[in-house]
């Protein structure tokens, strides 16, 4: 069939089987220049043009896979434009015309050096730097507002800039490699790994940090990003326990679905259709999820080099065997009672707002070491005899006092983090020895003397943990001196207890709020009212 044109002639049979709409209309604009007869297309395409509803069925595929090309006269792009990383070809791939002829252009410009100019690269490499510096800023604004105490420093700066580029430098390599796909990058183990340090916030943040400067530095789509985001919510919401393997493993297998379902709807969006070829990324996507196991070896190394705490440390820490809990349960077993004890409340407390509680059970377990030096000389290791009567208060204050400073060098040696090192140094802040105090102000009276011998060192309380373990370590003590006290007793005796330590300003450095502090409170006159009420005596079956 031929379309005709005053002089001009259209040869149906000189074109490709199929083409698109933009292709068609482009060629016939081409093959009927410009002149003063206008053309009309529905003359120019002639009646006899039909569409073949079964023929096109059969040949659609072999078209795709075999796509033909114009030949010499074919029509290219001049305005396309060819970037670092843009993918011509995969390994053992069918070399069609129309490759071939895109290749033959490219190294063509290669040789002619006009592929990028040397002005148009730095521009790229300005805008890339600003974007990048802008996403990066304000990751770390955000973490010195919210988390300062643990982001104002160079090395917790460099923490947060850590994995931006750890994972970039990963996405570069495997972007040029026609072997792997970049979903097989393992995204998540970035909030896999920060949950055992920090807030899931943190965690999600620099999540979407990563991925938003991955995603446009390897000009990744839009799916990439959604997809990876996604994942990365998910994560933060499932992963609570990565020191339980069960756990861990039921998290990357709702991390795998989340992955699987999300590019199912990315691909049924793109296609239109269940008949899709970007279902092949499933395989990338399940490897992907498997590589996540590499989150756990990961945690140690974040560790050493940032000098960080993980939740599976401090779960090893609170193992009874350890080699200090051993010697206090022999040294001090009294002390190791009272610190279980003061362990149990702790943790409930923090449970009821959130906080670490797993940081402040291992803590309470270490807070009280230092008394290992002079174990008789604390009421619950005395066992009846009371050594503070043959020395005078000065020195007892001391030796009360000096259980503190025992207890940092004895967690120095045994290498414990410098997290709950802060606990024993916190655990009394600058509060009194008030019983030897006024011990020495009763036995003589108006005669002045150096307070501060009877002032432990502090400093206050700062972190939520740290004031929860102060008031837990406090209460219990004070509860465990009543005899057989009633539900009131005990509830007045731990309010008198924190009304002392905030009007001695122990809590002026805390993050503690009196809304948290109130259920922390709650928390601790249940628990001391299950563990010192005095059961109903029933009479015998005689009486």
């Amino acid at each position: 069939m031929e379309a005709n044109s005053n002089n001009y002639k259209l040869n149906i049979k000189d074109l490709p089987k199929f083409l698109v709409v933009i292709t068609a209309v482009t060629i016939i604009c081409l093959l009927f220049p410009r002149h003063d007869n206008t053309i009309k297309f529905d003359y120019a395409m002639g009646t006899n043009w039909q569409y073949d509803d079964l023929y096109a069925d059969q040949d659609f595929s072999a078209i795709i896979k075999n796509p033909v090309s114009f030949g010499s006269d074919s029509l290219i792009d001049s305005n396309v434009r060819y970037t670092s990383g843009h993918l011509i070809l995969y390994k053992g791939q069918y070399i069609s015309d129309s490759i071939k002829q895109t290749l033959d252009q490219y190294l063509e410009l290669k040789r002619n050096k006009s592929f990028l100019s040397f002005s148009n690269s730095i521009f790229y490499f300005i805008g890339y730097f600003i974007l990048t510096a802008l996403i990066l800023g304000a990751l770390i604004f955000y973490a010195l507002k919210f988390f300062e105490k643990d982001f104002n420093s160079v090395k917790g700066i460099s923490f947060l800039v850590f994995w931006p580029v750890i994972f970039s430098i990963i996405a570069y390599f495997i972007s040029h490699s026609s072997n792997l796909s970049p979903y097989l990058i393992p995204f998540c183990i970035t909030p896999i790994v920060i949950l055992n340090f920090y807030h899931g916030k943190l965690a999600l943040i620099i999540h979407i940090v990563v991925v938003m400067i991955v995603s446009f530095i390897s000009s990744l789509g839009y799916e990439f990003t959604v997809l990876q985001i996604l994942a990365g919510i998910v994560t933060v919401l499932i992963v609570n326990e990565t020191r339980y393997w069960n756990k861990f493993f039921i998290s990357i297998a709702v991390i795998l679905g989340t992955y699987l379902l999300g590019h199912l709807g990315l691909a049924l969006i793109n296609s239109g259709s269940l008949i899709s070829d970007e279902y092949s990324i499933f395989g990338w996507l399940t490897i992907n999820a498997l590589l996540l196991l590499l989150a756990y070896p990961f945690i140690p190394l974040v560790e050493k080099i940032f000098g960080f705490t993980s939740n599976i440390s401090l779960a090893e820490l609170a193992d009874m065997n350890k080699p200090l809990l051993k010697q206090l349960s022999i040294k001090a077993p009294g002390t190791l009672q009272h610190s279980m004890q003061v362990a149990n409340l702790s943790e409930s407390a923090a449970e009821s707002i959130g906080a670490n509680s797993l940081l402040v059970k291992t803590a309470a377990l270490y807070h009280d070491i230092g008394k290992m030096t002079n174990a008789q000389y604390f009421i619950e290791n005395a066992g009846g005899a009371n050594l503070h009567e043959n020395i005078s208060n000065f020195e007892s204050a001391k030796i009360i006092i000096d259980h503190v400073n025992d207890g940092v060098t004895m967690a120095k040696k045994a290498k414990l983090p410098q997290v709950i090192i802060d606990f024993i140094t916190t655990h009394h802040g600058t509060t009194r020895v008030e019983y030897f105090y006024r011990n020495q102000k009763s036995m003589e009276p108006g005669r002045e003397f150096d307070e501060s011998l009877f002032v432990y060192p502090g400093p206050k309380p700062k972190s939520k943990e740290q004031t929860i373990l102060m008031l837990a370590d406090s209460i219990e003590a004070a509860c465990k001196s009543l005899k057989s006290p009633t539900g009131f007793d005990l509830d007045e005796r731990i309010d008198s207890i924190v009304k002392q330590k905030l009007a001695k300003n122990q809590f002026t450095d805390s993050e503690l709020t009196f809304n948290e502090l109130e259920k922390c409170v709650n928390v601790f006159k249940s628990m001391l009212r299950s563990i010192h009420h005095v059961r109903i005596e029933y009479p015998t079956e005689e009486e």
